[in-house]
């Protein structure tokens, strides 16, 4: 997965999910991201975007049991956390807030009666148009002429319409974003060689390693292919010079940073 990086950065960085739970918890917040960044375009477009991003958002998070999962994941982060209380050179500032905002995210999170967007996968109109938008162009005016109207109508109303069907998505946010910074931010980098665009580990299997990162110079013009199971991992820098061939592994010595990250 590709992960946001600023444009004027010198490198792009790629993550790799490890575990499935993990790999959700990644497609939530890249569906997310797009749901927001279309939520605050005030016109119909935006407002076409932001609404079938957040079909696609509630058509992953049906498919399991996204509370369970994330209580699962937060109360295990919390038990970490509170394991370090007996190290002396922690910053124990830091590490009570970690522990507090965990808490209070499981607290809200338990709160909630059965699962998310309930409401909203109720609601007739996001019903219609959720039926709709699972066919290739299913959602023109004369397929929907009720949501053709709707687009139609001023952009606060629609804005706000679509603010009251996303708010589920803040908590959804909020806990997932907890529980991948902790992840991301809990090992340190490590300056690697792929020998003609070629690396490969073993993992440590006493250690539950949950995402690879891997960060490569814009300018080499490659990208790496990460391969990754429980045991070991590869990755094979590829380049595509012709979008219209297929990517092909380079022949050179690359030079990237990795962190192999666990919490």
């Amino acid at each position: 997965m590709l992960n946001q990086s600023n444009t004027t950065h010198k490198t792009i960085l790629f993550e790799q999910p490890l575990n499935e739970r993990i790999r959700t918890f990644m497609r939530i917040e890249h569906l997310s991201s797009l749901c927001n960044y279309c939520l605050d375009q005030a016109t119909p477009l935006g407002s076409h975007l932001s609404l079938s991003t957040l079909i696609d958002l509630m058509n992953l998070i049906s498919r399991g049991d996204l509370k369970q999962e994330i209580l699962k994941e937060l109360n295990r982060q919390l038990s970490t956390l509170d394991g370090f209380a007996k190290n002396e050179i922690i910053d124990r500032e830091k590490l009570q807030e970690l522990i507090n905002n965990h808490q209070q995210i499981i607290s809200e999170v338990s709160a909630i009666n059965g699962q998310f967007f309930v409401n909203t996968k109720e609601n007739e109109f996001i019903k219609a148009f959720s039926q709709r938008a699972s066919i290739p162009g299913g959602t023109c005016d004369f397929d929907l002429p009720a949501y053709h109207f709707w687009l139609a109508q001023d952009s606060n109303s629609r804005q706000q319409a679509l603010r009251d069907w996303v708010a589920p998505l803040h908590l959804i946010q909020r806990s997932i974003s907890a529980c991948l910074d902790l992840i991301r931010t809990s090992t340190m980098h490590e300056d690697c060689i792929a020998e003609q665009g070629f690396y490969q580990r073993t993992l440590d299997s006493g250690q539950p390693y949950q995402m690879l990162r891997v960060s490569v110079d814009k300018e080499l013009g490659c990208f790496p292919e990460i391969s990754a199971g429980k045991h070991r991992f590869s990755v094979r820098f590829m380049n595509q010079n012709d979008l219209k061939l297929n990517p092909k592994q380079v022949q050179l010595e690359i030079k990237f940073e990795l962190s192999c990250c666990t919490f």
